[in-house]
C-alpha cells in the first residue's frame, strides 16, 4: 500500500500507483502528491514514459513551466522582490483540453513542454508516445471533450509601501 492505495490500484491514467519511481510524474510518496496536486492534465502524460525520456519533466524549481510549482520557492521570490504577507491557496479547476483524446493529444504534444518531450525521443517513438498518450486521454472523454482537472495555486502578497510614503 502506498499512501492509501493498494499496490495494483492503477490511476486515470493507467499508471500503477505503487508502481511509480522517482519522477515528479508520479515518483515516491512526495511526487505522487505533487501529481495529484497538479491535477489530471499532469498525470496524463505519464503515459508517455515508456516512449519518451522524461527525466526531470514537471520537477518544481526546474526552469520551465512548474519553477513556481513548490509553494516554499514562490514564497521565496516575492519576499526577495519585497513582498509581505504572501498566502498560496491551491486551486483546481476543470479544463477542456479537446474534442476527443486525439484532439487533447495533439494540443498537449505540440505545446512547448509537449514538443521539447518528443524532440528528445527517438523519432521512431514519437508515434507510440502520440497513441500512448491518447489512450490514457480517452477515459476523460465526455460529451464531445476531453475534460481534465487542472490544478494551480491562487496566490497573494503585499507590497509594503516605500519608506518616506
Amino acid at each position: 500500500m502506498v499512501d492509501g492505495a493498494d499496490e495494483g490500484e492503477r490511476d486515470r491514467t493507467g499508471v500503477g500507483v505503487a508502481e511509480r519511481g522517482a519522477d515528479p510524474l508520479g515518483g515516491g510518496r512526495a511526487g505522487e502528491r505533487e501529481a495529484a496536486d497538479r491535477g489530471e492534465w499532469f498525470q496524463a502524460p505519464a503515459a508517455l514514459r515508456p516512449h519518451v525520456p522524461l527525466d526531470a519533466f514537471g520537477a518544481p524549481g526546474a526552469p520551465g513551466i512548474f519553477s513556481l510549482a513548490d509553494p516554499d520557492r514562490v514564497r521565496e521570490v516575492l519576499s526577495a522582490a519585497g513582498f509581505a504577507g504572501t498566502t498560496v491557496t491551491p486551486v483546481t479547476a476543470p479544463a477542456t483540453w479537446g474534442r476527443d483524446a486525439g484532439d487533447a493529444a495533439a494540443f498537449l504534444l505540440d505545446s512547448g513542454p509537449g514538443r521539447h518531450l518528443l524532440e528528445r525521443a527517438a523519432p521512431e517513438s514519437r508515434d507510440r508516445a502520440r497513441a500512448a498518450l491518447t489512450e490514457a486521454l480517452r477515459p476523460y472523454e465526455d460529451g464531445g471533450a476531453v475534460r481534465l482537472r487542472g490544478a494551480g495555486w491562487l496566490v497573494t502578497a503585499v507590497r509594503p509601501p516605500a519608506p518616506g510614503r
